[in-house]
């Protein structure tokens, strides 16, 4: 624990490092603090602060630089989720309406936003559903005996595969296969569709266990769709400019590391959660600061959206930037699959 005056210090220091990414003076402080405070008394909140590790300092008289302790206080300092302005929320909201019904140019739109806003890299993954259900079947003649199944899923995904065919069956009989399918199984998952084969043609059963087969591997698919923007932004920071690290970081978002990792560390709720450097289960992560949320309908459709930067990022953006997004998407998800949205508050 620390004082309030030295919490108070603590705050302005990781304010003015953020914005300069230097070593903060005392002097600095003192100048920056709302109330008046000399030099020295801040000197000595300083000390106390590099004792308790929440900065380091090369030496006495240097400027101090927060640690990932000193980065988590200044977050918990935080009066509630931040919210991003009106005007900014109003600009998203007219960003998506440009854009249509369309789930996958949402998420795009939603990675460049969230990275424009932050200054780093933003990852946002398609929403899908963790056991993928049956919205319609199509068959469509290809040749004489071969035929393309097309699967959508409730979450506005499309599988597709070819069904070489043993006869020369023509597209209206494809659509009738494909008419009797959909009314018996629309919304079943590929368990359920599995339980109940009925009675069935010897083409309709083909088309069935083939469904079936596309849902399972849909379902057990580990890693969504997505899309990353800003690699670029999050390599002009001063942590990321050096040669080795920066082609560390392209290898890490190319063999999708980052991803696997991001989605392991994921919540399970719709709160925003805060890494901050050490603090990341993950290796992959540590240099940077993680903030990241579900998004969606609960055990219906959801998807993980994301920013990563330093531990240096502007967190109190950063944070109402993903709180705000989370929730907009979520009532747009709403919109595709009906449901309620959960509600999106701020956690550690």
């Amino acid at each position: 624990m620390i004082t309030e005056r030295a919490g108070t210090v603590l705050n302005i220091l990781v304010n003015e490092y953020i914005n300069t990414a230097t070593p903060v003076a005392s002097d600095d402080i003192a100048r920056l603090s709302p109330i008046r405070v000399s030099p020295a008394t801040v000197r000595n909140a300083m000390s106390r602060l590099t004792e308790g590790g929440y900065i380091s300092r090369p030496h006495v008289s240097a400027g101090g630089v927060p640690s990932d302790l000193g980065y988590r206080y200044y977050v918990e300092s935080l009066d509630g989720t931040p919210e991003l302005p009106a005007p900014l929320r109003r600009q998203i909201h007219q960003r998506f309406s440009e854009v249509g019904m369309d789930v996958e140019t949402w998420t795009q739109r939603c990675a460049a936003i969230l990275s424009h806003l932050t200054e780093n890299m933003a990852i946002v993954t398609v929403p899908r559903a963790s056991a993928p259900r049956l919205k319609h079947i199509q068959m469509v003649c290809l040749e004489d005996f071969l035929a393309m199944l097309v699967i959508v899923l409730q979450e506005a995904r499309l599988l597709r595969r070819l069904v070489p065919l043993d006869e020369r069956i023509d597209q209206k009989m494809l659509d009738q296969v494909a008419g009797s399918l959909n009314e018996r199984y629309n919304d079943l998952t590929y368990l359920q569709i599995e339980a109940d084969p009925g009675e069935l043609t010897p083409l309709e059963e083909r088309v069935r266990r083939d469904t079936v087969t596309m849902l399972r591997e849909a379902e057990n698919y580990s890693l969504p769709a997505h899309y990353v923007d800003g690699l670029r932004r999050l390599l002009d920071q001063p942590e990321f400019s050096q040669g080795g690290r920066a082609r560390e970081l392209v290898e890490l978002v190319e063999e999708q590391v980052l991803l696997e990792d991001i989605m392991s560390e994921a919540p399970t709720d719709s709160d925003v959660a805060v890494y901050i450097g050490g603090e990341n289960p993950q290796e992959s992560l540590r240099p940077f600061g993680v903030i990241l949320c579900q998004y969606g309908i609960p055990s219906q459709a959801s998807g993980t959206i994301c920013v990563i930067g330093p531990t240096r990022m502007g967190y109190t953006q950063a944070i109402g930037g993903v709180s705000f997004l989370s929730s907009f998407m979520s009532q747009l998800v709403v919109e595709v699959y009906g449901g309620t949205p959960p509600e999106a508050p701020l956690t550690g």
